[in-house]
């Protein structure tokens, strides 16, 4: 039975373990296809925003470029014409881009405004470019100066001021020429483009301020963002892109970058991290779904198969405890005929035939008065040997529980016979004994008997001890003798420890046998004790 129970456990176990693999193998291939799907998302929104990077870039330069050639016909004629120069003619002939010369100015070497193409009070210096007109007339190069973000006041909003050097006659500083751009234009390739809430556009100085930014369709400049790790990445790759919260609201994104060689400019392309990962979140129930239903089914599946197996374990042991069940009825039967059989030997043995005996007995008795014949004698005898043999016979056929004596008094009769017909002295110790019932009575009664006669027949002993009584719900009958002992392992077959196992066995019962050459023998039989107590004496 514990076989059995073993067999079926090592069928559950695999089946459990399949399962686990399977759901293993399921999730961990969306896992990995999780994780792929999600790099591919971010690597080609990176890819998109580094190729926005690069068109914004383009844009800025061609920007500033033309700004700088305003610039460049403003200084070119001004050196020719002077104050006589009637710029907003100049400027409407150029016609680069009429959004570039919303306020050209041409301000003297004093400081003060002489001209421009606006409206102004007198000649008081109405331009927010202050910074340019201090480094040019600090430095001699001819080079393009692009002011942070500033408030005009001649027009009423922010604008980049950009400015060149002034020449006079002898090559020296003879003033600036500046131009003033909205920090939209550096961003209005964007402007009617369907950006998200959280994207970013953004023209950065090397110094941490914004020239524009369009957050979303929000216009802005002049952020302070100089602890953004974008400048670690300029640093180190000049074209990037690097993953970090954003540095004004604080929200993961991913950004691409260009620096823009010709001018101090960054330029940078942001998208957030959860909208370019919206569409990959949306994709996931398609992915997930089949995966859960097809767990599902196969917990289910090793659910019914080991339901199965659990099932059929149990009619599989159902079966073997009626088969234990039958083999023990049929032992009992076989014992109770047996038992019967050996009845009615005995009664034959005792009633028929050795009354023939005695008759004969007689006989000779009457015969040996009339004649003197030396075989009468000697029949007498022999037929008296034969009466006791018979008797003898007869009452170990005959099981003496199934009388009126208890248990213990049928075991002291039965050492009382065996004392006076060999010289084993016997010692019997019954103090824990409380009484079973009648079947058990016999079966303990002829598993004694059955272990004297193999004591008496191999043992070669001197002694044997006998112990019986209740312990735990058990009965245990234990026989040990000082004989010759035997080796346990070559000796299974006998006929008469078989007998031994057979009738145990019919109970539940155990037998256990120590023994060695030469160290006497120890049988021990364990019988679980039936609860109904026989109603005879004990």
């Amino acid at each position: 039975m514990n076989s059995l129970k073993s067999k079926k456990s090592r069928v559950i176990l695999p089946v459990s373990i399949l399962c686990l693999l399977l759901l293993a193998l399921i999730w961990v291939s969306y896992l990995r296809q999780r994780s792929f799907d999600k790099k591919d998302t971010i690597r080609f929104a990176v890819n998109r925003n580094s190729n926005l990077a690069v068109a914004l870039e383009q844009y800025a330069i061609r920007t500033l470029h033309n700004a700088d050639a305003v610039l460049q016909v403003v200084k070119m004629e001004y050196a020719d014409q002077g104050n006589s120069l009637n710029l907003k003619k100049l400027l409407q002939s150029i016609s680069i881009n009429q959004d570039l010369d919303d306020c050209v100015s041409i301000i003297g070497r004093d400081g003060q405004l002489k001209m421009t193409n606006v409206n102004s009070s007198d000649n008081a210096m109405d331009f927010p470019g202050r910074s340019n007109f201090d480094f040019h007339s600090q430095n001699k190069t001819d080079s393009l100066v692009i002011s942070e973000p500033v408030f005009s006041k001649t027009i009423g909003r922010p604008v980049i001021v950009i400015s060149r050097r002034l020449y006079d006659k002898s090559g020296g500083f003879a003033g600036i020429v500046a131009l003033q751009i909205q920090p939209s234009e550096l961003t209005s390739l964007y402007a009617q483009s369907d950006l998200l809430p959280h994207d970013i556009v953004s023209l950065i100085s090397p110094d941490g301020i914004t020239y524009a930014r369009r957050t979303g369709s929000v216009e802005s400049s002049g952020e302070d963002i100089h602890k953004s790790p974008l400048f670690v990445h300029v640093r180190n790759h000049p074209d990037s892109f690097y993953f970090a919260p954003d540095a004004i609201r604080n929200i993961p994104t991913w950004f691409s970058y260009r620096k823009l060689k010709e001018y101090p400019i960054i330029a940078t392309i942001g998208s957030s991290e959860a909208d370019i990962l919206a569409e990959f979140t949306q994709r996931q129930p398609r992915y997930i779904t089949p995966r859960i239903v097809t767990s599902v089914l196969i917990v289910l599946f090793s659910f019914l198969i080991i339901q199965i197996i659990l099932h059929r374990r149990k009619l599989s042991l159902r079966l073997a405890e009626e088969e234990a069940r039958y083999q023990r009825l049929l032992t009992e039967q076989m014992i109770t005929v047996q038992e019967r059989e050996r009845e009615w030997i005995g009664r034959e043995l005792h009633d028929n035939v050795n009354q023939v005996l005695t008759t004969v007995k007689l006989y000779l008795e009457m015969a040996s008065k009339e004649e003197d014949n030396p075989f009468i004698p000697r029949s007498m005898q022999l037929i008296n040997s034969t009466i006791i043999e018979i008797r003898n016979l007869s009452h170990q056929l005959s099981a003496p529980t199934l009388g009126t004596r208890s248990l213990v008094d049928s075991i002291n009769a039965l050492i009382e016979t065996v004392s006076f017909s060999t010289k084993l002295e016997f010692e019997f110790d019954h103090k824990e004994y409380t009484g079973v019932i009648m079947s058990q009575k016999l079966t303990l009664y002829r598993i004694l008997q059955e272990q004297i006669n193999n004591i008496i027949k191999h043992a070669q002993a001197t002694k044997a001890c006998i112990s019986l009584f209740k312990k735990d719900g058990q009965v245990i009958l234990s026989v040990r003798d000082n004989g010759k002992g035997f080796d346990a392992s070559a000796r299974t077959t006998g006929m008469g420890i078989n007998n031994i196992i057979s009738r145990a066995k019919a109970f539940g019962g155990v037998v256990e046998v120590e023994t060695a050459p030469g160290n006497g023998c120890v049988m021990t039989v364990t019988i679980p004790a039936i609860a109904m107590e026989e109603q005879c004496l004990n």
